[in-house]
């Protein structure tokens, strides 16, 4: 029988024969991931805040996934909250939904800001696990430059009531650890900023944090900032992951190297990977080798 006289049925059994055909079986686990863009996790001073999502897709319901909450480095000013969202689609290839937070920028509010609209976006993780397959006690945070200040500031203050509100309060905002890319940790060692001309000043990014003030001569305002205050022996702290650029000119490697004294002094679980021949946001950061290290590091404590 030709082609053009086989009726629908025919025409169909007459396939399983042909070379052009090849049949699939769906296997009813597979998954792959949706991005959600702009979802709203909190709305202050009139100005949705939001956050990029990359969250499984499946057929079988129940399945949950550990989350990374990623903070952008900005010089705390408005972030680019889709910068790194290639590198957040590879970690969610990897199993994790992640998560891009946009904070309050310090043009509209200043310190602490950054580090409560962080602890609610870690808290909205939470009530919405179901939503969007969280293992609601398998959340990480992660931030680079003057997010990796916030994210850890954030992480080492969870259990504390201090920079935080009552917005999902009744969630926690503990996180299992926390990843620091070349983290700005203390804003008052003028010599670890070689190319902010005007470091310290009310116009520099870190007087801006507070309010267009000179960080020298308000202590009080910007001692919080730094990273050290919040160590101590016997308050209980996620694990560390730090790296930072050894040749970095925008923030000193050696801002990290102080931080990891302290935490190694105070008794506290960090790693620390220094790299040779990187610069400030470097793409070495970003090479899928390293994205080895940080999956390893985090598994450690699923």
């Amino acid at each position: 029988m030709v082609l053009e006289d086989m009726n629908l049925k025919e025409f169909e059994k007459a396939m399983d024969g042909m070379e052009q055909v090849h049949t699939l079986t769906a296997e009813g686990d597979e998954e792959y991931s949706l991005y959600k863009h702009d979802v709203c996790y909190v709305e202050r001073d009139g100005i949705k805040r939001t956050l990029q999502m990359i969250v499984p897709e499946m057929k079988k319901e129940g399945k949950k996934y550990p989350a990374l909450l990623y903070v952008q480095g900005s010089a705390w000013m408005k972030q680019d909250e889709y910068k790194r969202l290639g590198v957040m689609a590879r970690f969610a290839q990897r199993g994790f939904v992640t998560a891009i937070l946009q904070y309050r920028e310090s043009e509209i509010a200043s310190f602490p800001a950054q580090i409560e609209d962080t602890k609610t976006g870690v808290r909205f993780l939470r009530k919405y696990a179901q939503e969007y397959h969280i293992d609601p006690d398998q959340i990480f945070l992660m931030g680079d430059s003057s997010g990796g200040n916030t994210a850890f500031i954030a992480a080492f203050t969870a259990d504390e009531n201090q920079m935080d509100t009552d917005v999902y309060g009744e969630y926690s905002c503990k996180v299992k650890a926390v990843i620091d890319f070349y983290g700005v940790s203390d804003v008052c060692v003028k010599e670890d900023f070689p190319t902010t001309l005007n470091q310290g000043e009310p116009d520099s990014p870190e007087g801006k944090l507070i309010g267009g003030r000179n960080v020298y001569e308000y202590p009080q305002l910007s001692r919080p900032i730094a990273c050290a205050n919040y160590v101590r022996r016997e308050v209980p702290s996620p694990p560390v992951l730090m790296m930072h650029g050894m040749d970095d000119q925008m923030v000193s490697y050696y801002q990290s190297v102080r931080l990891f004294q302290k935490l190694l002094e105070e008794g506290k679980e960090v790693e620390f990977y220094r790299m040779k021949n990187a610069g400030h946001g470097d793409v070495a950061f970003w090479t899928e080798k390293n994205m080895d290290l940080v999956e390893t590091f985090i598994r450690k404590y699923l």
